[in-house]
């Protein structure tokens, strides 16, 4: 049975696409643009490039957070600032908390049963506690840990061994890393030798290295 539980926050506990879908089309509306849907299918495959060269330590959070939408828009021949169009983002992002289904009610039983619970989270510090403060879930753990103030991402070991030193009476082998990716969260528990769960919400088969593989949230109740 496991004691400490390492959570990921988006995709995991929160609707990241649902607040992302919004948080953009608000972005976009703000300057004057007519939403499309092929519009969101270019960002996330842009976006997601930026951040799979995040994690693999090639670029930094600040070129990605502030050179993503300028090079959106320009694909619509349009020069804006990346800064100030990512504060707009980031503003309707942290506004949006939606929870993944079963997930409050799991952290509270998992509370009640005595486990120590930290998230675990590429991401902006602020945004991500906004939303988890929102989503009334913020209370629920024992501490945080979010890339941008550990100062490392996710795989990186760098990021895993920032938590083992945190958290008190830490024990690698009662320790779980809980996530939605494969890239991050669970190649990042390999890295750093702990057990590891993936969420995902489709019935799919998908070869993964995790050492349980999850389809609802509830399931954590099990370990």
């Amino acid at each position: 049975m496991y004691q400490i539980f390492l959570l990921d926050i988006d995709n995991t506990l929160l609707d990241f696409d649902a607040a992302e879908e919004q948080g953009f089309i608000k972005m976009i509306q703000s300057y004057d643009l007519e939403f499309h849907d092929e519009m969101l299918s270019q960002y996330k495959k842009m976006n997601r490039h930026l951040w799979d060269l995040l994690e693999q330590e090639k670029i930094g959070r600040e070129e990605l957070l502030n050179t993503r939408f300028h090079e959106f828009f320009r694909l619509y021949d349009m020069e804006i600032n990346g800064e100030e169009a990512e504060g707009r983002y980031r503003g309707h992002l942290g506004n949006n908390s939606d929870l993944i289904p079963g997930a409050k009610e799991a952290l509270i039983q998992l509370k009640q049963m005595g486990k120590q619970l930290y998230t675990a989270s590429n991401g902006v510090y602020s945004t991500q506690i906004q939303r988890l403060k929102n989503a009334g879930i913020f209370h629920l753990f024992e501490g945080m840990f979010i890339s941008e103030k550990v100062g490392y991402e996710k795989p990186s070991l760098y990021f895993f061994q920032h938590c083992f030193n945190h958290i008190p009476n830490f024990e690698k082998e009662k320790t779980i890393m809980v996530g939605d990716s494969i890239s991050s969260d669970i190649q990042g528990a390999v890295n750093a030798g702990i057990d590891s769960c993936l969420f995902i919400r489709s019935l799919e088969p998908m070869p993964t290295a995790a050492t349980h593989t999850i389809h609802d949230i509830t399931e954590l109740l099990n370990f």
